[in-house]
């Protein structure tokens, strides 16, 4: 199951107009690109927008309960206005979102939050069931990286659900000098995304390129 808990976070921003990508902040049109999963199945990556909203409404409702807990840690069956708001609502820079969206659908979703005062960003992301096993959270995690690196963050940290098998090999496999740590049931995950310490693992098979 591809998911991980969501970054803490400070409280949402007040609602832009529908027409601004998002706070008002200029769009990273740079880090879209058009990627294949497995299976040769076609799918465009792009940075989260305002307009994703009801978009992103959408993806969570197609999410199975054992999805949604093994993101939140809890039943969390809707997201409120101002979660969703919070969600969609990003500066690019401290707090970035990119979603991989089939046709009119986000099908995945994958963001970090920078610890304040730090080069540490705290990452999470969720695949659609029914698009899991895909290789979509390997792209992700590699994509994000990537536009973290370049905005100055230097290191990931992460918490999901020691069962989650799926994501901590995601983790482990992603070529970066993965250190694990676990308490009762939860596993922190920490790496630097420096991309002279990765390993070469081939981590971008799928890319066509950047629009």
């Amino acid at each position: 199951m591809i998911a991980v808990r969501e970054p803490s976070s400070s409280a949402p921003a007040s609602d832009p107009s529908p027409d601004e990508p998002s706070l008002g902040v200029e769009y990273p049109e740079e880090l879209e690109c058009e990627v294949v999963s497995k299976f040769d199945r076609p799918l465009h990556v792009r940075p989260v927008r305002s307009d994703d909203a009801e978009r992103l409404v959408a993806f969570h409702a197609r999410l199975s309960p054992d999805s949604i807990y093994r993101r939140y840690f809890s039943l969390h069956p809707l997201l409120t206005p101002q979660e969703v708001n919070h969600l969609t609502q990003v500066d690019y820079l401290d707090r970035l979102a990119l979603v991989i969206v089939d046709g009119d659908e986000i099908v995945a979703i994958c963001r970090y939050e920078r610890i304040p005062s730090t080069t540490t960003g705290e990452v999470a992301f969720i695949v659609r069931d029914d698009c899991q096993h895909l290789g979509l959270g390997h792209i992700l995690l590699d994509q994000l990286a990537k536009a973290a690196w370049s905005r100055g963050l230097t290191r990931f940290i992460a918490v999901t659900l020691r069962e989650n098998r799926g994501m901590i090999s995601i983790f482990e496999h992603s070529g970066f000098p993965v250190e694990v740590s676990h308490l009762d049931e939860e596993y922190y995950v920490s790496f630097s995304i420096d991309p002279a310490e990765r390993a070469d693992v081939n981590s971008d098979p799928h890319q066509q390129g950047a629009k």
